[in-house]
């Protein structure tokens, strides 16, 4: 196999005293690279006159870019705090035949079939902002197809959701990765720092989708009075021996009972909040070109079909792509199973669903504080250290599960798990992005395809395995994943130490920057 050299900056707090023996040092704040190797690495990237750039940023620059991380947040929290409560609520709005929960394999079955081939394209053809303001116009038609719920309106609804998901995923990593390697570049800081920094941020404002989604459903949709404490031979049912016979979760009796009007008020508040998402990246969003976009070697030269292969080629040829594999399908297979089938069998079984979403708004407010917290912290105790504290919350998370059943008396508890399950989630959501734009540096668009393509596979094994086998053995799949998923990753680690002979570590002073050869 050919190797294929490319730029991956990584900071470690050894950087100083291995030197020149470890790769070139970038100084942060100096008003040049010393690097005429990461100089013109950088300038493959990016064809600017980077003297220039450097005595013209203004304060006026530095707003615009926080403004542009935090405009992409609140586009994406609107957007989200619709489709995610909505599509949590399919199983009891539109239990019909079972029409609700396929309208979710289908998202996500075409999610990852789009994964292979319309980010490329999309961003190619409209670019970065034009792709997240289209994309994100095609999910409201999905919120809009609730109003009259049939196999005509939904189906049609969710194809389009799916088609338009991973290209506005990709486009928003690459939109934040390119701004935070363009801007690094200008301040001659590690690009991570800023990567890593832009991730949290968005991520924080992002994950608080699950405390106005729940806010709003629980207030229109109004717990049932005669809810009863279940019975011992009902307990029994619950927790990890919970198994889902149908499609609904709860078996579809209480579904029935959502009047109309509930249904209509809950559409068209999230249709509102839908439309407010494109909308404010459309009028407030800078274009990308503003931080390179037109100058990027990818944009140019490429036909659909080469961007096409490039996306099957990015995994096929690339190890690093295939080790981060297994952890990128865990996104997905842990969230899955949070929203599904931790709901149903921990919460709603034994003590009822009235309950559910009180729990997620603890959830929801874990994961986006420490979406944003784990941003600074890793600067100061490094990558691996976050990544290892959230896998072992949740593996000690589904151990304790597997044994333990709630009841009403007991359910703090269950505030406990959430919390837990929310700070794993804040790593993996937040890292494992940034994760993709350190290693991958110039292959935004093909990295971040391969990126939804494995966590969607993830969701929708989640949804197919979660609906299909007893719970126990759900999870001691996902324990089992996990492991193997944690070890591919540390092997990725261990690849840099081997080359750099140093892990990555960044601390508050913004740490030095090495660069490093990563070989495919």
């Amino acid at each position: 196999m050919s190797t294929e050299k490319e730029e991956v900056f990584l900071g470690s707090s050894h950087a100083k005293e291995n030197g020149d023996a470890d790769g070139t040092k970038l100084e942060a704040g100096k008003s040049e690279l010393n690097s005429s190797k990461t100089t013109a690495s950088m300038t493959e990237l990016f064809d600017v006159d980077q003297q220039y750039i450097m005595n013209t940023w203004t304060n006026k620059d530095e707003l615009h870019m926080w403004k542009n991380v935090g405009i992409i947040g609140l586009g994406f929290m609107f957007l989200f705090t619709a489709f995610q409560n909505m599509a949590a609520l399919q199983s009891s709005l539109n239990p019909s035949d079972g029409i609700g929960v396929y309208t979710l394999a289908i998202i996500y079955a075409t999610i990852i079939l789009s994964c292979f081939f319309l980010p490329t394209f999309f961003i190619k053809t409209l670019k970065a902002k034009k792709a997240l303001v289209v994309c994100q116009t095609m999910y409201t038609l999905y919120i809009a197809a609730q109003f009259y719920p049939k196999w005509g309106t939904l189906i049609p609804s969710s194809i389009l959701l799916g088609l338009a998901a991973a290209p506005m995923w990709s486009a928003k990593c690459m939109y934040l990765s390119q701004m935070g390697t363009y801007v690094a570049k200008i301040k001659g800081i590690s690009p991570e720092v800023l990567i890593n920094r832009f991730f949290g941020i968005f991520f924080c404002m992002f994950q608080t989708w699950g405390i106005w989604g729940n806010i709003v459903t629980a207030t229109v949709l109004a717990p049932k009075d005669d809810w009863t404490e279940p019975n011992s031979a009902e307990l029994a049912k619950c927790g990890a021996n919970f198994k889902v016979v149908q499609t609904s979760d709860n078996g579809g009796e209480e579904e029935e009972g959502v009047p109309k009007h509930q249904v209509y008020m809950l559409a068209g508040i999230y249709l509102v909040f839908a439309i407010i998402g494109p909308t404010i990246i459309f009028f407030l969003l800078d274009p990308l070109s503003k931080y390179g976009e037109d100058e990027r070697k990818e944009q140019k030269g490429k036909s659909g079909l080469q961007l096409l292969f490039a996306t099957f080629s990015h995994f096929a040829k690339n190890k690093y792509q295939m080790l981060i594999m297994p952890l990128t399908i865990w996104s997905g297979l842990e969230q899955g199973w949070f929203g599904a089938s931790f709901t149903a069998a921990y919460i709603t079984c034994p003590i009822g669903v009235h309950n559910i979403g009180y729990i997620i708004i603890v959830y929801a407010s874990t994961d986006a504080i420490f979406s944003f917290l784990f941003g600074w912290i890793l600067k100061r105790i490094g990558r691996i250290p976050v990544f290892t504290m959230a896998a072992v919350f949740n593996m000690a998370v589904m151990i304790i599960l597997l044994k333990w059943t709630p009841t009403v008396e007991h359910k703090v508890y269950l505030y406990l798990f959430a919390v837990l399950w929310g700070m794993g989630d804040a790593v993996w959501q937040t890292q494992i992005n940034a994760f993709y734009g350190v290693i991958f540096p110039g292959q935004e668009e093909p990295a971040f395809s391969n990126y939804r393509l494995w966590e969607s596979l993830g969701f929708l094994a989640s949804y197919l395995i979660g609906n299909n086998v007893e719970l126990s053995l759900f999870m001691y799949i996902l324990v089992v994943w996990l492991a193997a998923s944690f070890l591919g990753y540390i092997i990725i680690e261990i690849l840099e130490y081997q080359r750099t002979g140093h892990f990555s570590i960044y601390f508050c002073n913004g740490g030095k920057t090495v660069s490093v050869e990563q070989n495919e």
